[in-house]
This record gives C-alpha cells, sequence and structure tokens, in this order.
C-alpha cells in the first residue's frame, strides 16, 4: 500500500495490505558505509559506551585510537551493534575492518547522546516495571506506573565498567550524568538510571508516571547533560 524512508534514509518502511507494517535497511545504504546509533539508526553522536551499528558490509574489526572497540554482532546485510569506547572523550575517528576493504570513519562524539530503543516498527522498548510486560497499544501505561526504558548514550557510569561486557545482574552501575524524563512536555520522576543488568551497552531508565494521565498516545523523551533523546510513543490507560 505504501513506502517509505525514514527521516535518515537508513530503513524502509513498507505497508502490506491485510498483515502490517515491514523495516528493513533500505537498499542503497549497502552501497556506501555508514555508522548510525542503533537504538534508532539515527545519526546522533556517539557516546561513551553508546550501541553503534555499522550499515554497508560486513564488520571485521573496529579501532578508535589504539582501542579496540568490541564487535558484538556481524552479518552480511546488516552490522549491528558495534560498542563504543568507554572513557574516551577525544577520539573521533572510527577506523573499520569490512569484508569488502578497510576505511576510517569520523563519529562525532559527546559526552552524553541519549537514544531510547525502538524496533524494526518504530515502537518503543518500554517496560512495566513490576511486571517486565513490554508496553505497546495492547498493554498500555497504567497511572501511577514505573516504566523502564532502554536507551543507550547515557555515557559514564559508577563504578566504572568495562566496555563490551554485560552490565551485573544486581546493583548495576549508576549513570553519571543527571537524567531527565519528560512525558507530553512535562517533567516526569526519574526513578533510576542504570546499566541495563545483563545487557552490552543499553541503559535502563525507570520512570514513575503521575497518578492521572491523558490516556491514549503520549510522547515520551529523555534528556541527559542537555541533549535530548528521540521523541518516542508510549501508550497510556485511562
Amino acid at each position: 500500500m505504501d513506502v517509505k524512508l525514514d527521516e535518515e534514509g537508513n530503513q524502509v518502511y513498507v505497508a502490506v495490505d491485510g498483515f502490517g507494517v515491514y523495516a528493513a535497511p533500505a537498499p542503497h545504504r549497502f552501497i556506501r558505509v555508514e555508522v548510525v546509533n542503533s537504538a534508532d539508526f539515527s545519526r546522533r553522536p556517539a557516546a561513551p559506551g553508546s550501541l553503534l551499528t555499522v550499515l554497508g558490509g560486513r564488520l571485521v574489526r573496529a579501532r578508535a585510537g589504539l582501542q579496540d572497540v568490541p564487535v558484538l554482532h556481524a552479518t552480511d546485510a546488516e552490522i549491528p551493534d558495534s560498542g563504543s569506547v568507554r572513557g574516551v572523550r577525544e577520539l573521533r575517528q572510527l577506523a573499520l575492518e569490512l569484508a569488502r576493504g578497510r576505511l576510517t570513519l569520523t563519529v562525532p562524539l559527546a559526552e552524553v547522546s541519549p537514544a531510547i530503543f525502538v524496533d524494526r516498527e518504530g515502537t518503543a522498548l518500554l517496560l512495566d516495571a513490576a511486571s517486565g510486560v513490554l508496553l505497546d497499544g495492547q498493554n498500555p501505561a497504567r497511572p501511577g506506573a514505573r516504566v523502564q526504558i532502554l536507551a543507550t548514550g547515557l555515557g559514564k557510569v559508577s563504578p566504572p565498567w568495562p566496555t563490551g561486557a554485560a552490565a551485573p545482574l544486581s546493583e548495576p552501575p549508576s549513570v553519571s550524568a543527571k537524567v531527565q524524563a519528560w512525558l507530553d512536555q512535562s517533567p516526569i520522576e526519574v526513578t533510576r538510571a542504570t546499566l541495563a543488568p545483563g545487557y552490552v551497552g543499553f541503559y535502563l531508565v525507570e520512570v514513575q508516571l503521575p497518578p492521572i494521565v491523558n490516556g491514549g498516545a503520549g510522547e515520551l523523551y529523555l534528556e541527559a547533560g542537555g541533549s535530548q533523546s528521540n521523541h518516542v510513543r508510549i501508550d497510556l490507560a485511562q
């Protein structure tokens, strides 16, 4: 029924009558190598500990300066999730070794560069903190509930944690930067911001929804160090 590129031109969305909306990497992105944010495929700056995706060829190795960048997964079609170097702030050159050759790209780097993870259909990865259930149109967030947001790009943590290692399941390191959350342009309480237990490069931000919210689709985003994340949809119950 319809075909559309996302704003960055990295993904193509296809609406199929009777089946729904599907997404895939845009074919033209395999002609030229690009590094994008793994959370939303945007070209926002990287931050220490960010997850990056390399489009355009199978990644063999990546280096930032003299340090190896952990490659978490690689395929011939797309290369998701190569972690940036935690704690290195001055480096902006990312040397990539691909199956088809080598090249060096300039990647903007910031102290923090928050981004909320969305899936291929554009649904934000939001969880009900009490049940662990993924929130969507079928399972909306309840007023007064605690919501967990999966994000990347929140920068340094305390105590420091090695790049490429899964965060501990108990007492994960806390985000050093002040993290704020906004629902429909109004601030909401952030109850914690840590590395996501058991994950690499993921951060978990937990927020407390107000006791009274407008039912339906709301707009949620994070802010850290003066930088805003992508604005995502959150479905809210009455």
